[in-house]
């Protein structure tokens, strides 16, 4: 499992560098991949509990929020969200459906697109390319170290009931190695820090980075495995070898692009 995962990030971040490079709208454009396939999983897996969110509403509706955030920065993001909340409850009623499956539409739209998007948003904010690199990162650093870790010295298990894996060692190494490896990231060149404040100040900030990465990463894992076991269901799906799924591989990041956005506004 930790030769795939490791394998999966090696192959994840370079794609990743090269939409980051290609442009704000090819950028998008991945993210906007991400979210539909994700949302497909999560839907898919309350279908198989019979029950019925609607899938145009969710994957057009995830499409037109990455879009709004887009063109129209957080304004069109929170103007989408309020559209969608309209047509989800208008469409229960014209469809009689259950209140149950409407909000199940609006949680994975909010979970998934709304979270991503804030992906968007960082990059449009002064150096949030790079920014928006270091949140995949560190998250991906925080969840290799902290199933590396975990599955070889980790004991006590910190949420058994929902995560069998989740181990008090592997959480403290997820949350200690990011936030050195992004301490010493922000020393490069490329970021303003260091010329600007000093080596000190640049290795504060790329900590509490790391440290902030560190505690929502595995809040999102835990969030997913949560749905998954009250869905009961092992994987969202079988993309992504050593994961399972998109939103497997993807539900740290969900976490993750929210609280890195705000941080990056708070730093810049």
């Amino acid at each position: 499992m930790l030769k795939e995962r490791v394998i999966s990030a090696l192959v994840g971040i370079p794609v990743i560098v090269l939409f980051l490079l290609l442009g704000k709208y090819f950028f998008a454009f991945l993210i906007t991949v991400i979210a539909i396939i994700s949302l497909d999983e999560l839907y898919s897996i309350f279908i198989l509990r019979d029950y019925k969110p609607s899938l145009l509403i969710g994957i057009l509706g995830g499409i037109a929020l990455i879009a709004a955030t887009l063109f129209g920065g957080k304004p069109g993001m929170v103007a989408v969200v309020a559209l969608l909340v309209f047509v989800a409850l208008t469409w229960q009623i014209f469809t009689q459906g259950s209140i149950v499956n409407t909000g199940l539409t609006l949680v994975g739209l909010l979970y998934v697109a709304f979270t991503l998007s804030h992906m968007v948003l960082q990059y449009n904010l002064s150096f949030g390319r790079i920014g928006v690199l270091l949140v995949f990162i560190g998250t991906w650093v925080s969840d290799i170290f902290a199933y590396f870790i975990g599955s070889a010295f980790g004991k006590r298990k910190i949420a058994p009931a929902i995560s069998a894996n989740k181990t008090l060692g592997g959480s403290i190494a997820g949350l200690i190695t990011p936030a050195i490896v992004l301490a010493l990231l922000f020393l490069l060149p490329w970021l303003p820090f260091l010329k600007q404040q000093g080596v000190f100040l640049t290795l504060l900030k790329g900590f509490g980075m790391g440290i902030m990465i560190g505690i929502f990463a595995p809040l999102g894992d835990l969030v997913e495995s949560r749905i998954k076991r009250e869905m009961r269901v092992k994987d969202s799906g079988a993309l992504i070898p050593g994961h399972g799924g998109f939103l497997d591989r993807f539900d740290s990041v969900l976490f993750t692009a929210v609280a890195g956005y705000y941080y990056w506004l708070l730093i810049k």
